[in-house]
């Protein structure tokens, strides 16, 4: 009953917030400097197709008042008022409005753990092709399998095109084990199961139902249990390692409980060991343990720099809580003691890695903790991952420790061996190992190519094929080739390999396509085609497509979370295949048109042979981004750049930590550049558009300016703040791609390459500048010359 009472809950909140998430989001005026272009987002639904004159106007009017008819429905469903929406939905189908099918998802979700299977049915057969339908779709599996009706669930699964819902996939493989159904796409009943268990995000009811229930039929084990911790304790998921832990003993349960907050009193229950004593010294190894250790989920990039300012106070009170040395009072089988210890290893080396490899490199850690050699090459890998994350130098060293050992575990030490035993870490830490080896090979240490070689064979297929892994073993190869050893004719191999690698990356739009191509020909890339003119009938086509009629009137009304999950809905999954090129373009077009540039972006962005450049990269306020840039002598291509990756033109774009306008600019952060550069400014001009380019540009030059015009650098500073960046440059000078690599947070990695690579298109199309990556980029980055003037701390 209480897994039920899960599906039912989610499936409520879900829909309550696809209303509560757009109506927070519905204007209550306008700022005074808003163009035409605001006007998308705050004026009644006009009609698609314009007519001229009075019959515009009576359009107008007819249209106002059915969409204060949807309006009243949404409120009515938010209310629970199922009889007034009833009403409500009926009169929006009698009059065949557009939004007509959102009102009737309302309904249907008021109805959901009530509904006979036939009126679900007929709700799904009245909307097809519409995002509705396939969202309830979502909503009616997850209703389905806490009702158990296994064959319903079946029937209905196959249609659910978005399969984004990981509980929907758990479900659907123990509908198999229950009916004896076979199962569809790759690989059988326990593989599918272990695959969709483990890439969970976080705790639910429908993977830990099948979870338990395959348990008790001896299709999942205990090892597969054991994985799942790793994992997610890896992963930092606590939710889900609550879950999994309570599918083992209760004692052992208890055990994982007390690990994830003490690794290292676990792991040394009486405190006799030196390194115990040790970690319990402010600045030694271990001296993190405690509440205030940082975890693996600790907030990145302008989340974290807006946090610090309020954690910084309270921590200044603070004093580092020790561990508890006390042992459990508790004795485990032999069986378990091993994988306890791993998991307080995996644990304690996301908060110390030193102090883990410390104690893991100490004579007789193997038996003292119960280890096989795959745990001790385990352990191994997650102290690299940890190691590299921080920039160590020692990072890759603790992945070659962790190779020795997975060959260990296979018997032998040849390289093969190790790969296959690598194979089985996760692609997070593969692919810090990858990174870790390519900092060192680029910093001077040829030999650490075979480790980014070792990485990436060691991959899942899917990600050995990402286009950053493809560019780098391409390097790698060429390296070989370079260092000596063996015939000139396998030299020539490697050369010919790498070439087939860089062709099948060079793009002329991106990151890493952007630098294959200038290795590959040692030139910029050429600008893309142009594709024909769109038709008229084209655009018609367009503005008539049913989906997009819906997402546009949804987004005037300022109902912009739904009117965007309609929009891609239609791009991808309203036909089989999603729209061709051509239809895409069309649909760009109609969002250009309107100056919804996100939807102009994005859509363009899906094209795969027919690219408008100009589509893609717009210049909306042109005039007013070249004057702001021009007045601080900020590059304009730059600035377009990090424009289109912050806002995407919306000029009332707001971050969930305040980050508004354009720029995206902090407040505190620009109080501070307003008074700096002398720029008039109250807060309440933040998303003005003239004061929030000023001030983003003033900030954006000075950052430049403080890291000696390294774009790279400059980018990472806007993302992450001035301070991480200056700290991930010491050490070593590396490649300035490999640097980008090895940004430590997601976020700000990915930020850095695309404003670089759209600084150089915009830059060809703002300039007519070649599309060179490698000069915006630079050769190498490290430590700030002995020379240079030192870094400006006052900038936020």
């Amino acid at each position: 009953m209480r897994t039920a009472r899960k599906y039912a809950s989610r499936v409520r909140h879900r829909a309550l917030a696809l209303v509560a998430g757009a109506a927070c989001l519905i204007p209550t005026g306008l700022p005074t400097a808003m163009g035409p272009s605001a006007w998308i987002w705050a004026a009644p639904v006009l009609p698609l197709l314009f007519t001229p004159g009075a019959a515009q106007a009576q359009q107008g009017q007819v249209a106002a008042s059915d969409d204060r008819l949807v309006g009243d429905a949404r409120e009515a469903w938010r209310q629970r008022d199922r009889t007034r929406l009833l009403a409500l939905r009926n009169q929006l189908i009698a009059q065949e409005h557009p939004l007509a099918p959102w009102a009737a998802y309302w309904y249907f979700m008021s109805r959901l753990s009530e509904a006979p299977v036939a009126e679900v049915d007929e709700f799904l057969a009245r909307w097809p092709d519409s995002y509705v339908a396939d969202r309830a779709r979502n909503d009616w599996l997850l209703e389905l399998g806490r009702r158990q009706d296994w064959a319903t669930f079946l029937r209905i699964q196959p249609a659910f095109r978005m399969n984004d819902d990981r509980e929907v996939s758990c479900l659907g493989v123990l509908a198999r084990h229950r009916t004896g159904a076979p199962m569809e796409g790759p690989g059988e009943l326990r593989e599918q199961a272990r695959q969709f268990w483990w890439a969970q995000k976080d705790a639910d009811g429908g993977c830990d139902t099948m979870a338990r229930a395959l348990l008790d039929a001896g299709v999942l084990t205990q090892g597969d249990v054991w994985r799942k911790l790793r994992l997610s304790i890896e992963g930092d998921k606590p939710r889900a390692v609550q879950q999994s832990a309570r599918l083992l003993s209760d004692t052992a349960a208890q055990a994982v409980n007390r690990l994830m907050s003490q690794p290292q009193a676990f792991l040394q229950p009486k405190g006799a060991s030196s390194l115990v004593e040790a970690g319990n010294q402010a600045g030694s190894p271990g001296a993190s343990i405690g509440p205030r250790a940082t975890s693996a989920s600790q907030a990145k990039g302008k989340k974290a720099e807006a946090a610090k300012g309020k954690s910084k106070a309270k921590d200044a009170k603070k004093k580092p809580a020790k561990p508890t040395l006390a042992p459990m009072p508790v004795a485990f089988p032999p069986e378990v003691e091993g994988p306890l210890n791993l998991l307080a290893l995996v644990r304690w080396a996301a908060i110390d890695p030193d102090a883990t490899a410390a104690a893991l490199g100490q004579s007789g850690a193997r038996e003292r903790w119960h280890l096989r050699a795959e745990d001790m090459a385990w352990a191994w890998a997650v102290v690299g991952r940890w190691s590299a994350g921080k920039l160590q130098a020692e990072a890759p060293a603790h992945y070659e420790r962790a190779l020795a050992e997975a060959a260990l575990a296979a018997g032998t030490r040849n390289r093969g061996d190790a790969i296959r035993g690598a194979a089985a870490w996760s692609p997070d830490v593969l692919t810090w190992m990858a990174r870790a080896g390519l900092r060192s090979a680029t910093s001077g240490d040829a030999s650490r190519w075979a480790l980014v070689e070792q990485a990436i064979e060691a991959m899942p297929p899917e990600l050995q094929q990402d286009s950053a892994w493809q560019y780098w073993k391409a390097k790698s190869l060429q390296a070989h080739a370079r260092a000596g050893g063996g015939s000139a004719a396998a030299h020539e191999a490697m050369r010919q390999q790498a070439r087939q690698l860089l062709a099948r990356v060079a793009h002329p739009l991106t990151f890493y396509g952007q630098l294959a191509a200038e290795e590959l020909n040692q030139a910029p890339p050429r600008e893309p085609a142009r594709p024909a003119p769109l038709t008229e009938a084209e655009q018609a086509q367009a503005r008539a497509n049913p989906g997009i009629d819906r997402a546009l009137r949804m987004m005037a009304l300022g109902w912009r979370s739904e009117g965007v999950r309609e929009w891609n809905f239609t791009l991808s999954m309203s036909k089989p295949g999603g729209l061709s090129d051509r239809e895409l373009l069309a649909v760009a077009e109609e969002a250009c048109r309107r100056e919804i540039w996100d939807r102009c972006i994005n859509t363009s962005d899906r094209t795969r042979s027919e690219i408008d450049l100009n589509q893609r990269y717009p210049t909306p306020f042109r005039q007013d981004v070249l004057r702001a840039a021009s007045e601080v002598g900020l590059d304009a291509a730059y600035m377009y750049g990090l424009i289109r990756q912050e806002s995407r033109f919306i000029l009332s774009a707001r971050s969930t930590v305040g980050a508004s306008g354009l720029m995206q600019v902090m407040p505190a952060t620009a109080s501070w550049t307003a008074r700096k550069l002398k720029i008039a400014y109250t807060p309440d001009l933040i998303t003005d558009r003239d004061t929030n380019l000023r001030i983003g540009a003033g900030y954006l030059k000075l950052v430049l300016d403080d890291f000696q015009g390294a774009q790279a650098l400059a980018a990472a500073a806007y993302n992450a703040g001035p301070g991480r960046p200056r700290r991930w440059r010491e050490g070593a000078r590396v490649d300035a791609a490999a640097w980008v690599e090895n940004v430590p947070f997601t976020e700000t990695r990915d930020y850095v390459k695309k404003v670089l690579s759209n600084a150089v298109v915009y830059g060809h199309l703002l300039h007519g500048k070649p599309l060179s990556l490698k000069n915006r980029l630079g050769a190498t980055v490290g430590p700030r010359a002995a020379g240079a003037p030192s870094s400006d701390t006052d900038l936020p």
